[in-house]
């Protein structure tokens, strides 16, 4: 379990998370990203742009 960088909401985590990661806060609905496992480590995961088929 680890904290949610937008609402400090506790978020809970599976036992097999991999770096890269995308979870969701289930208090504020935010897209979170995991950057490390050991401990535990997220950020806001990033937009995706539209790339228009360039």
């Amino acid at each position: 379990m680890t904290e949610c960088v937008e609402c400090g909401a506790d978020v809970t985590l599976h036992d097999d998370l991999e770096v890269g990661e995308i979870v969701d806060c289930t208090t504020c609905g935010a897209e979170l990203e995991v950057v490390d496992t050991e401990p535990p480590v997220l950020e806001r995961a990033p937009e995706l742009e539209e790339d228009w088929g360039e």
